[in-house]
């Protein structure tokens, strides 16, 4: 185990695919641990303890499907860029009709804000539950500590994947202690996952449902995953891709299916230890009711883990934009500067929001985010399905009809529910 988590963590050294078409080795392991950090952020632990709190059990199969949709559209990303050796960023710029990337860069960047504003908001949350700060120092509080980490890095540039690796054991972890603490009923729990098709019937029951989907799957991991594997597939002869795919695959199951069973645990801590109480309707909510349900402690891993997440989304988030920004300028920019900038932008926003809207707070700013995601996703999960279905340039990995058909429909899907979920959110 501990030469597993040593690998994923990147510690061990890469096996760099030898002239004579050799396996790459490990180099394909760890993208996915990074990948995975962004179906755990602040957006997730608000739509799945709000629903485990309002409708029990009820949503636990919702979360599986968005976890394999999940799964499908990260499998699709690496796949593209075990292929290539290029990210989705790149080839974007360099295959698609200018006005349509520049379309596309534009919503990637307009994503890269919104995910950075969701990560400030969950780590301010957090410091006003341990520290009792006000939402407006804690937003500049988190900011600070993220390009705190990114600046100690600089000179280290695997340090901040291995604080990534450190924050997601934390919360994994807690979720872990949080659910021996719950005890759930596993029988009610087993039963969750057979009411999937219950959201239908409850207006109410579908829109939580919407919002789990729309909290996971999210633009910026596609240009995230991608630019990672491209990183370490460049260069490999073609005998070695169809290895280096099966390795990426294995990575990227790994680690989004821990992704899955801690956004499962979060659902199934607020369904248990409620116990019939009133449905939360924040983030802070959901600590007072654990504080009242599983004591004091558990309250203090809960806000502890809740740090943990949103710091671990907001140096994922640098990475990604920084690949965005590389991918679509065709050169390289410092995630120093990016961090800053990001963080300036998200930190505008967020103060902007709150003073035009007086009785706004630190949930409405996450559910905001999370709409902004659904407008941008189409614009970097359409391009990347009509690039991979191309032979020209995929070869042998070129997606066939039938990947492309269930990624399409896949892509429609998430799209028009985000579509829904929004018109739902208009006066």
């Amino acid at each position: 185990m501990t030469a597993l988590v040593q690998a994923l963590l990147h510690r061990l050294p890469y096996a760099p695919a030898a002239r004579d078409g050799a396996p790459p080795g490990r180099r394909l392991i760890g993208p996915g641990l990074l990948v995975a950090v962004g179906y755990i952020d602040p957006g997730n632990w608000a739509t799945d303890i709000a629903a485990g709190s309002r409708y029990a059990y009820a949503l636990l199969g919702t979360v599986v499907f968005a976890s394999l949709l999940g799964l499908l559209f990260q499998s699709m990303a690496a796949r593209l860029a075990v292929a290539t050796g290029e990210d989705l960023a790149s080839l974007s710029r360099r295959l698609l009709p200018r006005p349509l990337a520049l379309l596309a860069w534009g919503a990637g960047e307009l994503a890269i804000v919104a995910t950075a504003l969701a990560e400030l908001v969950g780590g301010a949350v957090a410091l006003q539950l341990l520290f009792g700060l006000r939402l407006e120092l804690g937003l500049v509080a988190s900011a600070a500590g993220t390009l705190a980490i990114l600046a100690l890095s600089q000179r280290r540039q695997r340090l901040h994947e291995n604080v990534v690796g450190i924050l997601l054991a934390t919360v994994a972890l807690s979720f872990l202690y949080l659910l021996l603490q719950a005890r759930p009923d596993p029988a009610a729990v087993a039963g969750g996952l057979g009411q999937g098709l219950a959201v239908f019937g409850d207006h109410g029951m579908l829109a939580m449902a919407l919002g789990i989907l729309g909290a996971t799957v999210m633009p910026h991991n596609l240009y995230l995953h991608s630019g990672l594997v491209a990183e370490r597939s460049a260069g490999l002869p073609p005998s070695a891709r169809p290895q280096a795919l099966r390795l990426s695959a294995k990575d990227t199951r790994f680690a989004l299916g821990l992704a899955m069973l801690v956004n499962a645990a979060m659902l199934v801590v607020a369904a248990a230890s409620l116990r019939g109480g009133q449905p939360v309707g924040s983030l802070a909510e959901a600590h007072q009711a654990i504080a009242l349900g599983l004591g004091g402690g558990a309250a203090l891993v809960f806000a502890l883990a809740l740090y943990a997440a949103g710091q671990s989304s907001a140096i994922t988030g640098v990475m990604a934009g920084r690949l965005l920004t590389r991918g679509f300028r065709g050169r390289e920019s410092s995630s120093w500067l990016r961090g800053i900038a990001t963080r300036l932008l998200a930190l505008c926003a967020g103060f902007a929001l709150l003073a035009s809207r007086p009785g706004a707070g630190a949930d409405s700013l996450l559910i905001l985010s999370q709409c902004v995601l659904g407008l941008a996703l189409p614009f970097a999960l359409l391009p990347m399905l009509l690039l991979a279905h191309r032979r020209g340039l995929m070869g042998a990995l070129a997606f066939g009809r039938g990947t492309l058909a269930a990624g399409l429909g896949a892509a429609v899907l998430v799209t028009g529910l985000d579509g829904y979920l929004l018109a739902g959110m208009l006066p």
